[in-house]
């Protein structure tokens, strides 16, 4: 496991542990945030795909599923709303069921310029990186 640091002017914001298909997304929360469950938030964040460098216009968005829990859902449900930025620290996941594939983000810690970060209540055991083939 690596160990990331983040700093904003020189300012340490986030310093933590770097595991397999951990990603960093910083974007802008679409407009289904909602919670579907006591302790779990639901939403998609909207990733800039910056501007053509020959036209000058901006690409079309990507968008990811972000699923948080516990602590770090209360505080994405109290803290933000649709069309908020949010940085993040995420997860990949991709699990198969009855022919069907989901795919998504598990949000296990944002990055504020408060102090520091949320941390993310343990995640479901199938995406211990354990379970991973290499």
């Amino acid at each position: 496991m690596k160990t990331l640091k983040i700093f904003d002017n020189d300012k340490e914001v986030y310093s933590g542990n770097c595991s397999v298909n951990t990603v960093i997304l910083r974007g802008r929360i679409y407009s289904d945030l909602r919670e579907v469950s006591n302790g779990t938030a639901k939403f998609s964040l909207q990733l800039s795909n910056g501007k053509d460098k020959i036209t000058g216009e901006w690409n079309k968005s990507t968008y990811a599923d972000c699923t948080a829990f516990g602590k770090v859902a209360q505080c994405i449900l109290k803290e933000y709303q649709p069309k908020d930025e949010l940085w993040v620290i995420a997860k990949y996941y991709s699990k198969r069921q009855n022919d069907k594939t989901y795919k998504g983000f598990i949000i296990q810690a944002i990055i504020t310029d408060k102090k520091s970060v949320v941390p993310q209540t343990p995640a479901p055991s199938v995406l211990n990186d354990d379970y991973l083939p290499f």
